[in-house]
């Protein structure tokens, strides 16, 4: 049990406790003489660990989903409110802990022999971290535990994208995404250390309630700027999405579908109960028309997203540059969404706009994971990652080359297809708030997106290959596949199971931290904070 915290309250973190206990034990094992030589011979044992580790995750995650209106007081918050755990949270923990699943069963079929055995350990411990970080991502209620919870998900992930230290590419990858990194963590901390400083705590639901009494503060403006600034390096978002795709080309292919997915997961679901929080609160014309003009702002950098990624990717000819800016266009439109949630309080209905992601992410997910995983087993088979080796591909392996255009068409949005249902949705969303010119947007950047999904399924199928060989896939590979190809029709030709299951776990809860010496105005000057900080030294 953890200090502090009663057992009931302990079992709502066990998802991460799990996730915890696994990279310790990854880090620990191999160095302790009687499971030193079992862990050197071979990667074996750390993959077990790992699946077994995130299998865990999910069930509790599914088990507390189960349960979750038996939860701990006050309002399913814990550690001091600083973690909501609520059905949103939870639903979106499940999608990263699956997804990082089948991540971990994709390297271990294609690129684990890249991975020395001495670096095995430190390897598998980063993408449970990184994981354990996007998990926190989505239950963080308060600043500070956003922060830590965005740089528990970074660190892993910079030393994941530089891991293959032979490479050039590698290393300069790692390289930009840090010094971005560090950068947006700058800004951000100033913002957040501004809003601390107007407002005297770093609570979510403390500082939305102020923000509807008091209406707009620089300390709000500034401080919402720097929490976008973190958030949007994440999700790759316009202006600081340099990062992505030099990252995605130079990391091994089964980081880059980790970042491509689980990284904006947590990210977005960040975002959506940051607004969602801002909008619960909101009361009065002026703090009304402050939260619109956040919600318009962040629609406006969702839609400069979606377009960046979708233009740049025209001229792109190695194909995980590709899908690099496809991953940013559609952060672009998942962004757009979230900023209805304060753009427009007419009839704003929160949990249809948060539904709406939820499904959205669960497509996302297949198709990325997909489209990856056969980009994955053609890198391996031919050794580049260059849109030529997919050249009469249907003439080499029919089904990778099917599969890789259901994946790309579903991605564009294709009918019959999850992709389709999830921009159909996106649409109503906005054109039930009024907020028609997001829905022009959508449908510009869709028709702009149809040539670069097209050019990969016009080389596989007209142009002529160089090469006879025929294109072997693992088993498992097969399997994870497949397994992304019935997602992609599943909630494309039956979307009601999966359309059920996101709208009714998109409640999300504004819990209040309890009291941490809330102070009143003339409480947070200077003189006052000096003479607190004299008494609890005296004490």
């Amino acid at each position: 049990m953890l200090v502090g915290m009663s057992w009931s309250e302990t079992l709502t973190l066990l998802p991460e406790l799990c996730l915890l206990v696994a990279v310790c034990v990854a880090l620990v094992a191999p160095v302790l003489p009687p499971l030193r030589a079992m862990f050197r011979a071979s990667h074996s044992p750390l993959t077990a660990l790992a699946i077994v580790a995130l299998l865990a995750s999910i069930i509790s995650a599914i088990a507390l989903l189960a349960g979750v209106g038996r939860l701990t007081p006050p309002d399913h918050a814990v550690l001091g409110g600083m973690v909501v755990v609520d059905q949103f949270a939870l639903s979106v923990k499940i999608i990263i802990y699956f997804f990082t699943l089948l991540v971990i069963i994709l390297w271990s079929n294609v690129t684990r022999n890249q991975v020395r055995l001495t670096d095995g350990p430190d390897y598998v411990s980063l993408v449970l971290s990184g994981a354990l970080g996007m998990s926190l991502m989505a239950s963080a209620s308060n600043f500070l535990m956003v922060f830590l919870a965005i740089e528990a998900a970074s660190f892993p992930s910079y030393a994941l994208a530089g891991f293959n230290k032979q490479t050039y590419r590698s290393s300069e990858a790692s390289l930009k995404y840090v010094l971005i990194g560090a950068a947006s963590s700058a800004l951000m901390l100033y913002g957040l250390s501004m809003l601390y400083g107007y407002y005297g705590t770093l609570d979510l639901v403390p500082i939305a309630q102020r923000v509807a009494a008091e209406g707009m503060s620089v300390g709000l403006l500034l401080g919402v700027f720097g929490l976008l600034i973190g958030i949007g390096f994440k999700l790759s978002a316009v202006p600081i999405h340099f990062w992505c795709p030099d990252v995605f080309e130079g990391a091994s292919i089964e980081i880059t579908t980790f970042l491509s997915v689980a990284s904006k997961a947590g990210a977005i679901a960040l975002l959506v109960r940051i607004m969602m929080t801002l909008g619960h609160f909101s009361s009065g014309e002026h703090a009304r028309q402050i939260l619109i003009g956040i919600g318009t702002f962040v629609g406006l950098v969702g839609v400069i997203t979606a377009t960046w990624g979708n233009l740049a990717a025209y001229y792109q000819t190695n194909i995980k540059r590709l899908l690099a800016y496809s991953s940013i266009a559609h952060a672009g439109y998942m962004i757009m969404l979230a900023g209805l949630l304060t753009a427009s309080m007419d009839n704003m209905q929160p949990t249809e706009v948060a539904y709406a992601l939820l499904f959205y992410l669960i497509v996302y997910a297949c198709m990325n994971l997909g489209a990856f995983a056969v980009a994955s087993v053609i890198a391996r088979e031919t050794g580049s990652e260059s849109l030529d080796e997919y050249a009469g591909l249907g003439q080499r392996n029919a089904f990778l080359a099917v599969a890789m255009g259901c994946f790309l068409l579903s991605l564009f949005g294709m009918p019959l297809t999850g992709g389709f249902w999830g921009k159909v949705r996106f649409g109503f969303q906005m054109w039930n708030e009024g907020m028609w010119w997001l829905v022009v947007a959508l449908i510009i950047n869709t028709v702009f997106s149809l040539y670069f999904y097209l050019k990969p399924i016009i080389i596989m199928v007209w142009k002529q290959p160089t090469s006879s060989r025929a294109l072997s896939v693992a088993p498992a590979m097969y399997g994870v596949i497949a397994l992304a190809l019935f997602g992609v029709f599943i909630t494309g030709l039956a979307p009601d199971p999966s359309t059920a299951w996101a709208k009714r776990n998109a409640d999300l809860v504004f819990a209040a931290a309890p009291d941490r010496s809330t102070t009143a105005e003339g409480e947070r000057t200077p003189e006052a904070i000096a003479a607190r900080i004299d008494t609890e030294a005296g004490q």
